[in-house]
């Protein structure tokens, strides 16, 4: 992958994704995965088509069934799995030391889109109009670094804070509108309510394609399952 690559993958899954280090005989690989629910198919939808144009590849959304909880039940969600060792700069960026954070010199690197993602991803839009993000890292030094570079980007102006021990930034109705306002342009057409402020229509965004696979039972669980083994490795 050339620079532009990285740095599109890097805004991608900057607030969102799991990437993983396997070592093997032949030098390892990085395994992604993005998960959604139901209610979040569409969007999942809109990450997978980003990643790709960035990352051509043959893994395809698969549903997947969590491991059975204390009471015996289990949820069916949908994933995407890519492993390639071609993600190794992106997962080197966003894994200093080996766990994931949202550093100085990965911010340097994005701009306006990667903010996008970064709204679309967990933008909470109040009655008012105000606006809280609710995935700004593990910190909140993530988070004042995260702060500081949206506002540089947006011109907004928001407040850092914990809540139940997670960081969290609040804005304004004015800040969030100028947010929305720098970023609209960019916004993913799953989730381009969070950037108009409209009421969204929950059943005109959600994916009836992609909820055909967590309605196929076990019979479609286990052929995803399966498929997803084969075809899904470029390393």
């Amino acid at each position: 992958m050339d620079v532009t690559d990285v740095r599109g993958l890097l805004g991608l899954l900057l607030v969102d994704g799991s990437l993983v280090l396997y070592r093997t005989p032949s030098g390892g690989y990085i395994q992604l995965t993005i998960t959604a629910g139901a209610k979040e198919s569409a969007f999942l939808e809109d990450k997978v088509t980003e990643f790709r144009t960035f990352f051509p590849t043959e893994a395809q959304i698969n549903p997947y069934k969590t491991p059975k909880r204390a009471n015996g039940k289990q949820t069916q969600v949908l994933r995407f799995r890519c492993s390639t060792n071609k993600l190794r700069p992106v997962y080197n960026l966003l894994y200093p030391n080996g766990e994931r954070q949202i550093t100085q010199p990965v911010l340097d690197l994005l701009g306006a889109k990667a903010a996008a993602w970064c709204w679309a991803e967990s933008a909470e839009i109040g009655k008012r109009g105000g606006a809280k993000l609710t995935r700004v890292g593990n910190t909140l030094t993530e988070a004042m670094r995260l702060h500081a570079w949206l506002q540089v980007l947006t011109g907004a102006t928001g407040d850092v804070k914990l809540c139940r021990k997670r960081p969290r930034i609040a804005y304004l109705p004015e800040e969030a509108q100028k947010m929305r306002d720098a970023l609209i342009q960019y916004a993913p057409p799953s989730r381009i309510h969070l950037f108009t402020g409209d009421v969204p229509d929950v059943s005109a965004i959600r994916s009836a394609r992609t909820e055909l696979l967590l309605g196929a039972g076990d019979a479609g669980f286990k052929g995803a399952q399966a498929a997803s083994l084969v075809g899904n490795h470029s390393h």
